[in-house]
């Protein structure tokens, strides 16, 4: 499995990529298949029975490092972090599948090479540079989506994707006793939307607790530390275990994008801890967010106004949803297992049509 190059894969989670590789990878060893884990120096060693880190950058000279047309750090850092990767892949004759994680295009350019069929979970949106690698790739390689909706965005695939929704680990805690609060997590980010979801709870006289990593301090700085107040704080970055107990104590989880998510995994962990999601209607989360675990809300066309009320209503609305029906639900969609055992039958359809 070839992880992100640009952060360890450890908790806190940097996001939704790194999460799900770790999670997948757990799941994986826990049904007894062997996990050669590829990522950055400080990942989690129990994740996996091999972490093989990639290369950092070797020291430059004095007259490559003024060079000026030197790239950017992070893009010599990537290429020689896959290099390294399929170089060492070359040499591992027992490998059966490879599953790219990453969002670079080495990793397809090179699949011929590779000894065994590639997989690639497609975590986003198209960007130039993936769909580069993809017309490079070959016949060995498949894609996965983790939402139709994203699916339905990626149409420089040779063919169409196979679909997985992704997947959160059942930690046993239950459904929790829920409470008045409410609660929103994710990259604090414009497209996330953080101050909606200030505005939405104040609108329905609610605390709010904001969790996540601040990925943009300038917008930060003007849109959301002014709104903060004695009914909204920031928790920072939390681990999964100290994220989950706060969200199973809040009545509601708050997804509020400005975007088109390709999945929404902050709204399938909150259906699996039992609290119910009130969410805008954008991109996957139509799939993730389903009858009985929560409410979706229209923001097409509408002004910021009428959709912080529309949210706000939203809060009502799921107010008695059961919590532990909104868990049962969202395990049965949304569960880890699940999730490997879908990967596990993409994977041995590779193994059985590929000719090597």
């Amino acid at each position: 499995m070839l992880a992100t190059s640009r952060h360890p894969i450890r908790e806190p989670y940097v996001g939704g990529q790194e999460s799900h590789t770790a999670v997948l990878a757990r799941g994986l060893r826990e049904q007894g298949h062997h996990v050669r884990l590829y990522a950055r120096p400080g990942t989690d060693p129990e994740l996996a029975d091999e972490i093989v880190p990639y290369p950092d950058l070797p020291p430059l000279s004095a007259v490559a490092a003024v060079d000026p047309a030197l790239p950017e750090p992070e893009f010599l850092r990537d290429h020689a972090a896959f290099l390294a990767a399929v170089r060492d892949l070359l040499a591992r004759p027992d490998v059966d599948v490879v599953h790219n994680q990453s969002l670079h295009f080495l990793p397809l350019a090179l699949s011929e090479v590779l000894p065994a069929p590639l997989v690639t979970t497609l975590h986003t949106p198209p960007f130039p540079w993936m769909e580069l690698g993809i017309a490079l790739a070959g016949p060995r390689s498949a894609y996965v989506c983790v939402s139709g909706a994203s699916a339905a965005d990626w149409t420089s695939l040779p063919h169409p994707p196979r679909i997985v929704p992704n997947g959160v680990r059942d930690d046993g805690e239950g459904a929790g006793s829920g409470g008045p609060d409410l609660v929103w997590m994710g990259r604090l980010t414009a497209i996330k939307g953080a101050d909606l979801a200030i505005r939405a709870a104040r609108a329905a006289g609610r605390r709010l607790s904001l969790v996540g990593p601040v990925s943009d301090p300038e917008w930060y700085a003007h849109a959301v530390a002014p709104l903060l107040g004695p009914d909204v704080e920031h928790h920072g970055h939390l681990t999964h275990t100290d994220l989950a107990r706060l969200v199973r104590s809040s009545a509601a989880t708050l997804v509020t994008p400005r975007w088109d998510e390709p999945f929404g995994l902050v709204a399938a962990e909150s259906t699996v801890w039992g609290t119910p999601v009130v969410a805008l209607d954008r991109g996957g989360l139509r799939e993730v967010v389903q009858e009985g675990t929560g409410v979706l809300v229209d923001d097409r066309g509408a002004g910021e106004g009428t959709v912080v009320d529309r949210l706000r209503d939203g809060v009502e609305a799921v107010r008695d949803l059961p919590r532990a029906s909104v868990r049962e639900r969202a395990l049965a969609h949304l569960g880890a297992d699940v999730m490997v055992s879908r990967y596990l039958l993409v994977y041995r359809e590779l193994v059985a049509e590929d000719p090597a």
